[in-house]
């Protein structure tokens, strides 16, 4: 029996939270996983390998929400044609979307093993994590292939309302992820590698569970030969949402390796309370994220089948859910900073936590606008707008790197924490802008739409 999920009738709280809660628990299960996986570094491996993974894992990112980013643009293309019940332009839309993003994958992947050490080096990495970082990176960055094909073929199953089977094959991947790392770090002594390879392999568990399961379950999505055909239309079409959702997401991975550079510069103590800070702030994203990627694939499936009423209260009661996830958060972040970050730190490392807590304490009270942000960019995402996240993230990020540089001298980590901020209120202020003015049309950001269009 078919798992997917048609949004285009019923109640809609129901059916938000039933397509949301597999995706947060899968993001949350990746962060915890990320938490696990530093664990075993720290325990075995010291508070150099630890700090030496925060900065791969800034490059790592940038990687890989890349690809996820280019993905989830084109599985909007594909939730509209599902929802639009055109099986054909669906599975021509697949075939386009794999040639298109695998091709560009394998590119960057190429030019990211040549170009590692320069890289590395423009980062400020201090002398004694280079090699730590390098030997990670080159490894994860083979991986990177792998990590293309699980979030295509997720991102498929997601935009037709199937999220519980990629929720299940993530289980089964990290699961594998622990024990290997574990296995490798602590038992064979393949040090900071051993973590690579481990979660290099995991990402090839999962795509190849999501691709069985596609060809068992779910084969209306795989392209015959006679889909096999590139489209000008086509091509044009992914290209567009893909690459703009991917440089929404790299232009903020993008800015936070300029960040990370100018915090490597704070010595080691500050990279690692950044590294640990870091690890309670993606964890707490994760709801976010997944609300976001939520409102997207409802509002496109009903864009798609010609209800923009219906993706509008979508949106709005979505909203509503996302501002009291925010506000929720703030509390936590502000009343237990000190409790988060201490598990990833070395008791005695003060200096360390000090950095740390400032940060997180810092930042928590802009909490709720990063959530506000999130629920915007599912709207503009799910409604074909991949122009107004990609400009807001970059004027974001912008604020975020040039408030660091300018205040990092005087306020240290907690210059980082205090731009995020700022720059979290500038970006929530450009996206309510755009979405009052295409709601009521009194400054229309692009050339008024027709109600049929809308």
């Amino acid at each position: 029996m078919s798992k997917n999920v048609h949004l285009t009738s019923g109640p809609i709280m129901p059916q938000l939270f039933r397509l949301c809660v597999p995706l947060l628990i899968g993001n949350v299960l990746q962060q915890l996983y990320n938490i696990i996986n530093s664990l075993i570094v720290t325990r075995y491996l010291g508070s150099g390998a630890f700090a030496a993974l925060g900065v791969a894992e800034t490059v790592m990112n940038l990687f890989i929400y890349c690809i996820s980013g280019a993905c989830t643009g084109a599985s909007v293309l594909i939730a509209r044609d599902y929802g639009e019940g055109d099986r054909p332009k669906l599975r021509r839309q697949m075939y386009v979307t794999f040639v298109i993003i695998g091709g560009c994958t394998l590119a960057a992947v190429a030019i990211g093993q040549i170009f590692l050490p320069a890289l590395l080096n423009i980062m400020n990495t201090p002398a004694e994590l280079m090699g730590y970082v390098s030997t990670y990176l080159r490894c994860i960055l083979v991986g990177m292939l792998f990590t293309f094909t699980y979030n295509f073929l997720a991102s498929a199953l997601r935009a037709v309302g199937n999220t519980r089977v990629a929720l299940y094959f993530l289980l089964i991947s990290l699961g594998y992820n622990i024990v290997a790392a574990w296995l490798l770090v602590a038992h064979f002594n393949m040090g900071i590698f051993g973590t690579a390879l481990a979660t290099a392999s995991a990402q090839f568990i999962s795509t190849a569970l999501c691709f069985i399961y596609i060809l068992k379950k779910q084969p209306f999505l795989i392209p015959g030969f006679q889909d096999m055909r590139l489209s000008i239309e086509t091509m044009r079409e992914t290209a567009s949402f893909g690459v703009i959702a991917a440089l929404h997401q790299s232009s903020l991975h993008l800015g936070k390796m300029m960040i990370q550079s100018a915090i490597n510069t704070l010595g080691t103590a500050a990279i690692s309370g950044f590294a640990a800070a870091t690890r309670v702030e993606n964890f707490v994203q994760a709801f976010g994220m997944s609300g976001s990627e939520t409102l997207s694939i409802f509002i496109a499936q009903n864009k798609g089948a010609k209800q923009p009423e219906r993706a509008n209260s979508g949106f709005k009661k979505g909203f509503a859910v996302m501002l009291a996830a925010g506000a929720v958060s703030t509390v936590l972040l502000v009343c237990f900073a000190r409790s988060f970050v201490v598990p990833f730190l070395d008791a005695n490392d003060f200096a360390a936590i000090e950095y740390a807590v400032d940060y997180l304490f810092l930042l928590g009270f802009f909490y709720t606008l990063s959530f506000i942000g999130h629920s915007f960019v599912g709207y503009f995402r799910g409604s074909g707008r991949m122009n107004i996240p990609f400009w807001g993230t970059t004027i974001q990020i912008a604020v975020r790197v040039v408030g660091t540089y300018l205040l990092i001298d005087r306020m240290a980590l907690d210059a980082t924490a205090l731009a995020t901020g700022i720059g979290w209120v500038v970006i929530v202020i450009f996206h309510g802008s755009n979405y009052l003015a295409e709601r009521y049309h009194f400054f229309p950001f692009r050339k008024k739409e027709t109600a049929e269009e809308q």
